[in-house]
């Protein structure tokens, strides 16, 4: 979510789903409890990182979340449907929800995008170049202002601070405006056990820099996701 003002008219509606896409806007199943499924930011399951997932969502974020460009990756991307979502711009800022809903095999682990940044014009203040300026630009106070980020899996909350940002990096031209770098803010979940889970995410921006260019306070996303886990496929012998 990069770009956006209060919605006036149709056409600036549109700007606006494209400024909610670009910002916010993927062991074993039985190891772990629920509390547990976030993992720390510098966990690496089956060799990923976040930062690698940064690149590969890069234009699937940035085109709306158009499934033509959903990455080819060993995770499911937990992301918004396009069709649900709405807005309230009623508080002087944007406030943005939606839902999905998916069907996993057993042992599926999870990426989870909670929000993005990148480069593509207008840019917000000056857009960071290393990963201790990513941070900053996303959570000072005096520029984007992030806060009350949280990744809720059925019912148990886990904060997602500085240590989540991703980035910035390189990609190829970005489908909301021809930028060449993205930040991502997301976590890895484990694998949930077999069943229906509900997962929520939720926290916004509100800092200095959203007023001078989009006329917001602030800018917040509440997207909650079912999931529903598939049993393991037993093999039968003769």
């Amino acid at each position: 979510m990069t770009r956006s003002s209060v919605l006036r008219t149709v056409a600036r509606f549109a700007v606006l789903l494209a400024l909610a896409a670009a910002l916010i806007a993927p062991g074993t199943a039985f190891a772990y409890p629920v509390g547990g499924s976030v993992l720390p930011p510098d966990a690496r399951p089956k060799g990923y990182s976040l930062t690698e997932m940064a690149r590969r969502l890069a234009l699937f974020t940035t085109s709306g979340n158009d499934p033509s460009r959903y990455p080819n990756t060993p995770f499911q991307i937990l992301y918004f449907d396009p069709g649900t979502l709405t807005y309230d711009s009623s508080g002087g800022g944007l406030a943005y929800r939606g839902t999905n809903a998916f069907t996993v095999e057993s042992g599926t682990p999870y990426f989870v995008p909670l929000h993005n940044a990148d480069d593509s014009p207008p840019v917000l203040g000056v857009f960071p170049r290393s990963q201790a300026g990513a941070k900053r630009y996303f959570f000072d106070p005096s520029q984007l202002g992030g806060r009350g980020y949280e990744i809720i899996v059925d019912g148990v909350s886990t904060p997602i601070g500085p240590r989540y940002v991703a980035g910035p990096v390189k990609t190829p031209p970005l489908l909301d405006g021809g930028g060449t770098h993205m930040i991502t803010l997301g976590a890895f979940l484990r694998p949930l056990p077999p069943g229906t889970h509900t997962i929520t995410i939720r926290g916004g921006l509100y800092g200095d820099l959203l007023p001078p260019t989009y006329d917001i306070t602030y800018l917040t996303s509440d997207f909650t996701y079912q999931v529903t886990v598939r049993p393991p496929r037993h093999r039968h012998h003769r």
